[in-house]
């Protein structure tokens, strides 16, 4: 279950505010690290010209990052979901006691995973690499990347351009998903020879969830669909990305 109540944002922007002070305690920059982030900015901080891009996580052995959780890549889907849409929309009219119903809102959820579940197994290799060229290559081009362990006390660095996918795409491997799942598959890279999995998974899913459409959510007013690509299998990134490690 995927949280919708702000707090991830919330406990993302406290992290980020602690790896800038240790990025500076470490002198890790000949710059001094300065927090940016905001809706307008991709980097969650610079050191001088260097953009950089902070993650959290709590063991690197286990769990994911997101590169990008957004609406903006949602043209690749047609109008999948605009049926859906409108009937939602109709839906906040009727009474209470009718869209409160436990059963009522597991058929929209399902309604809803249904056609996550179409969108994933119809997206096609190129559409796929379009997706990955706009939000992953293009909006974390010359980027650094640090990721927080908070487990072990210790920060993780790689530039972005290390990243296997970067190679792959650029060598013109062909993209497929692969996974029976509702709303996620995992992205996968071929040369024709090889198949390589460096832990990217596509979803397909809603950003405050089904409560959220309906009206019903005391957090968030409406809900949008959305695209979101993942990081799995961290410890084996870091690793091919040969991250330099800063204990602290």
């Amino acid at each position: 279950m995927f949280k919708t109540d702000g707090s991830v944002h919330h406990g993302g922007v406290k992290n980020e505010y602690q790896t800038i002070e240790i990025l500076n305690e470490k002198k890790i920059y000949h710059e001094t690290v300065e927090k940016r982030g905001g809706t307008k900015q991709k980097a969650d901080a610079v050191a001088g010209d260097k953009k950089i891009s902070i993650k959290r996580k709590k063991g690197i052995t286990n769990g994911s990052f997101d590169w990008f959780n957004t609406s903006k890549y949602n043209d690749v889907l047609g109008d999948a979901f605009r049926d859906f849409l409108s009937s939602v929309r109709e839906f906040r009219s009727l009474p209470k006691s009718v869209i409160q119903d436990d059963e009522f809102i597991l058929k929209v959820r399902d309604n809803f995973n249904q056609l996550c579940e179409s969108c994933l197994d119809n997206l096609s290799s190129e559409q796929v690499v379009k997706i990955l060229q706009r939000g992953f290559c293009n909006e974390n081009a010359e980027f650094d990347v640090t990721i927080n362990d908070v487990k072990i006390r210790s920060l993780f660095v790689f530039p972005f351009e290390n990243h296997p996918a970067i190679d792959y795409i650029n060598r013109g491997c062909t993209v497929f998903l692969q996974g029976k799942g509702k709303s996620s598959r995992k992205v996968l890279f071929s040369d024709g020879i090889n198949v390589y999995d460096c832990g990217l998974r596509i979803r397909v899913t809603s950003n405050n969830g089904i409560r959220a459409f309906l009206g019903l959510s005391k957090a968030n007013s409406n809900s949008q669909v959305v695209i979101k690509l993942q990081q799995d299998k961290v410890k084996n990134l870091l690793s091919s990305t040969k991250s330099t490690k800063y204990d602290y």
